[in-house]
């Protein structure tokens, strides 16, 4: 079994997990290579177990032959290869970044066990990925050498980001980016950090924390490799601020630490990243108390915000003075990082945008708002925070009821998430719950005095308590509230489900449905199914041209292999949705999709769009229902499977 490579590992486990004949070109796009890679795997794979463990049927594909011996292999743990396509452009990425020095393509086609037209894929994708968010960064290739040139500053983003990726719902564990520092001592690092921030009394939440100890290992890190920061120009805009002068103290404590010397620049780089990540604490009930306190303009702009809501779908939080000092609140600290170029990290954002799409869509209305008002675009990141404070208030409209049951909450993302998830619980529990409060990792003993009966943790929970602890979403999902009910011995029926089958008929129609649809990219379904709305007459010619400014704002897939794709106004002169099974699945930003809903929705019928999209998500927000969907085999089948999904 040693002698598999991962990838071989992979198509065993996806065959043996699906249990059904699987396409050599579907197992081709999900592992991101080409039908003749995977063939060969076969091959190897055959000649290995000196039998025939994958065989191939006429045309259809392939099946395995024996399960028993297919979960052995599975079950084995392979070497550290990646084998994905986004596994591979992080792998060459770091070594990009991390060697500093050039890479053969030749030699990574060797390495990886993938064909050069393979690296050469790869490559174009890293292109891409490179140059979002305006990075000056690009690859420099000569003959078969490539290297990464262009901006240091964005060389340590995108190093950051990459991590972020990697330990994925782990990267609050400080322990998890050991193995990228083996020279550098993160524990010492995150203790200098917190003494530095109790003296100048910065307040940070803990993930702030955790990236910030990050980027000041990768500086330490670029320093020693000489590749320095040039922002010395900046220095008259810092000098008096109480984040530069923490950042020169830690910075010189943490040079004989490591013996390396901080040039200004870097030190000047840290300090806007301590104010970037900072946030304002929130010790304020009543919006007038933020007078004398926040900028009268950054107060003008949320109330302008907050009453395009209202105006735009007819929701009002005018009178919510929680929404409007959080967002203010907010709205002062997303001026400081767009001014000094900081980007903060949503770690909830995929998962927000798949819960609580109506809310996303708010948030992304608000960001184009802010966008006419300041010349400011916000990125996807910023938009999800923003969807937080939404979500919240949106929730708190139920009212503030008596509860019993105490309950405690651990919330290292923040205030908002923390206040998100508590008008979640209270939504849903009314007056059988009390929620104790919320409380970061290093107040687990001030939490265990509260004598909670259950806890309730956003992030994975590696510590030991006497109490029952329960890692749930911020957005407290039907599978949280099954948790929650099964401990507290609690009742779901107060647990509201949507309805909306009587208006199926109404939104698709036959007309809109298309079945095997093959096309280049999203922009290329987005046109096509667009152009078939407005020619049958159900928007107006400009409607392609409003999908494609929204997603541009914020990809609408979703994982699960679908996509909405949708203006931000509701200007159609009919509500329907345009539904798309593409031939195989295909690449939509940064999720495979194979499953389109375009949605167009007139002016009268703005407030069917929360109710509209709750019903979609409740088929699709398992992978099985999406899969239950695309085998559709005509219109009426379609319409027959989501009447009948036992989801609704």
């Amino acid at each position: 079994m040693d002698n598999f490579h991962p990838r071989q590992r992979t198509i065993i486990k996806m065959l043996y997990e699906k249990k059904a004949v699987m396409k050599g070109g579907e197992l081709a796009a999900e592992l991101g290579v080409s039908d003749r890679t995977v063939r060969n795997d076969i091959a190897y794979i055959n000649s290995v177990v000196n039998t025939d463990l994958i065989v191939s049927q006429n045309k259809k594909g392939y099946h395995l032959s024996d399960y028993v011996k297919a979960s052995e292999i599975v079950a084995y743990e392979g070497e550290g290869i990646p084998v994905l396509p986004e596994e591979r452009i992080n792998y060459i990425l770091k070594h990009l970044l991390f060697r500093n020095r050039e890479l053969d393509l030749y030699e990574l086609s060797e390495m990886l066990l993938v064909s050069e037209a393979t690296i050469e894929n790869d490559m174009k994708e890293i292109k891409k990925l490179i140059s979002e968010n305006n990075r000056d960064l690009r690859l420099t290739r000569k003959v078969a050498a490539i290297t990464l040139a262009g901006s240091e500053k964005d060389k340590r983003a995108l190093f950051s980001e990459l991590l972020f990726k990697e330990t994925n719902r782990n990267f609050f564990n400080i322990f998890k980016y050991e193995r990228y520092f083996h020279h550098l001592d993160l524990n010492l690092i995150q203790r200098k950090l917190m003494q530095a921030v109790a003296k100048y009394r910065i307040h940070l939440n803990e993930m702030a924390v955790v990236n910030l100890v990050i980027h000041i290992a990768i500086t330490i890190d670029r320093i020693k490799s000489e590749n320095i920061l040039d922002m010395e120009e900046e220095l008259d805009k810092v000098l008096e601020m109480r984040e530069y002068k923490m950042a020169e103290e830690l910075c010189g404590q943490l040079e004989d630490d490591f013996g390396v010397r901080f040039p200004r620049g870097d030190i000047i780089y840290i300090s806007y990243l301590i104010l970037g990540k900072s946030i304002i604490k929130n010790k304020y009930k009543k919006k007038i108390e933020l007078e004398g306190m926040i900028d009268p303009q950054i107060a003008s702009l949320t109330e302008t915000l907050i009453a395009s809501i209202n105006r735009e779908f007819g929701i009002s939080f005018e009178e919510d003075d929680n929404l409007f000092i959080g967002l203010c609140l907010h709205t002062k600290r997303l001026m400081d990082r767009i001014t000094s170029h900081v980007l903060l990290r949503n770690p909830l954002l995929d998962e927000l945008k798949i819960k609580y799409p109506f809310i996303f869509e708010l948030a992304v209305f608000v960001s184009k708002e802010f966008y006419k008002i300041t010349g400011h675009v916000i990125k996807e990141d910023e938009i999800g925070f923003i969807a937080l404070h939404l979500g919240a208030a949106f929730d708190s409209l139920n009212g503030n009821l008596i509860i019993k049951r105490k309950i405690a909450l651990i919330c290292p993302t923040g205030y908002t998430t923390s206040e998100l998830l508590k008008s979640k619980l209270h939504s849903v529990y009314q007056d059988k719950i009390e929620v104790l409060g919320t409380f970061s990792f290093m107040e687990l003993n001030k939490l265990r005095e509260q004598e909670p009966d259950l806890i309730l943790s956003t992030v994975k929970f590696d510590y030991e308590l006497d109490f029952k602890v329960i890692e749930v979403s911020p957005f407290l999902d039907l599978n949280d509230i099954e948790k929650i009910n099964q401990h507290l011995y609690l009742s779901g029926q107060d647990i509201g489900k949507s309805r909306f089958l009587n208006d199926v008929n109404d939104f698709f129609r036959k007309d809109l449905f298309f079945k095997g649809m093959t096309c280049k990219d999203e922009w290329d379904v987005i046109e096509y199914l667009g152009n078939q709305l407005s020619t049958k007459g159900y928007t107006p010619e400009e409607y392609v041209h409003l999908v494609i400014e929204r997603e541009k704002i914020s990809s609408t897939s979703f994982g699960n292999l679908l996509a909405i794709p949708h203006p931000i106004v509701m200007n159609s002169y009919e509500t329907v949705i345009a539904a798309a099974i593409l031939q195989k699945p295909m690449l939509w930003g940064k999720n495979k999709v194979q499953l389109v809903f375009m949605f167009a929705l007139k002016e009268a019928d703005r407030k069917k769009l929360n109710e509209l999209y709750k019903h979609i998500i409740e088929i699709v927000e398992k992978p099985e229902g999406v899969q239950y969907l695309i085998k559709s085999r005509n219109f009426d089948d379609f319409i027959s499977r989501i009447l009948t999904y036992d989801a609704i």
